[in-house]
């Protein structure tokens, strides 16, 4: 059994860990979630779902206690983090130095100084670096492999039919990011329609003529293809799910706390 340890209030950090789960083919039978995140139903039922609140993350003695016990339930052979390896608020540095007997992996992608200089890094048994830019320097392992990410799609009607031409935004959350994203659309626009691809409630008066939501949608490859341009921020699943379409693609790399999108848009010469 797979014990995933999935810290991130968005859906990236989940979209991440659904696509490394369907590119090593492991059952979801097998897997276990823990996460704080909202969108935990995003997540394909048939793995066991664990949502905790914000503040469980940041009690260490909690989160050993709690750890300790889903593997002894749950059978647990393998313990994978996604991104922060001593965990967000470095509360799982207890139990990764005392816990023997589980194999631990690490799912690495771009972090900023911020979070390196403020945490050391245990070994891992096995990392994956999932893109260009990270400062493998920081991390301590006994095996590295680079990964491409294969993304799991369903394969869904799409709700619409596009009108083209057409210009797609495509961002998850904030509301504030999406915004700003579409005025950037709306600058660009001539006589397209512009769709706005979101999981964050939009109001609608802030809609401008020739404008579509689409709500909660996975993002369809056809759609990023017919359109003529595609605004976005710069995170790490975005750039995974564009990385066919770059030459038309317009981004906003956006402020984090740990990651590093401005890094990302250098990497990627956007």
């Amino acid at each position: 059994m797979y014990l995933f340890y999935v810290y991130g209030s968005g859906l990236g950090h989940l979209t991440r860990v659904r696509d490394f789960i369907h590119t090593k083919n492991i059952p979801l039978e097998k897997c276990v979630i823990i996460t704080n995140s909202s969108y935990k139903n995003y997540f394909p039922n048939t793995a066991i779902i664990i949502q905790k609140e914000d503040d469980f993350f940041k009690n260490k003695h909690e989160i050993h206690t709690f750890l300790n016990i889903c593997v002894k339930k749950y059978t647990i052979s393998t313990f994978v983090i996604d991104v922060f390896y001593a965990g967000f608020y470095g509360e799982l540095n207890d139990f990764l130095k005392k816990t023997k007997g589980l194999q631990f992996v690490l799912l690495a992608r771009i972090l900023n100084n911020n979070y390196t200089l403020k945490y050391n890094c245990i070994t891992y048994d096995i990392i994956y670096t999932l893109e260009q830019g990270i400062s493998i320097e920081n991390y301590a392992y006994t095996h590295k492999e680079d990964l491409r990410l294969k993304p799991k799609r369903k394969n869904n009607i799409f709700s619409i039919k596009p009108k083209k031409p057409y210009f797609l935004v495509l961002h998850s959350a904030p509301l504030k990011e999406v915004m700003l994203l579409y005025k950037q659309a709306l600058l660009y626009r001539k006589n397209q329609h512009i769709y706005i691809q979101t999981y964050v409630d939009f109001p609608v008066q802030y809609l401008k003529e020739y404008t579509t939501l689409i709500y909660r949608e996975e993002t369809k490859n056809e759609l990023l293809a017919e359109a003529e341009k595609i605004f976005s921020g710069c995170g790490f699943n975005s750039c995974m799910e564009t990385i066919n379409f770059r030459q038309k693609q317009h981004v906003i790399p956006f402020k984090r706390r740990f990651d590093d999108q401005f890094k990302r848009k250098n990497i990627l010469s956007l």
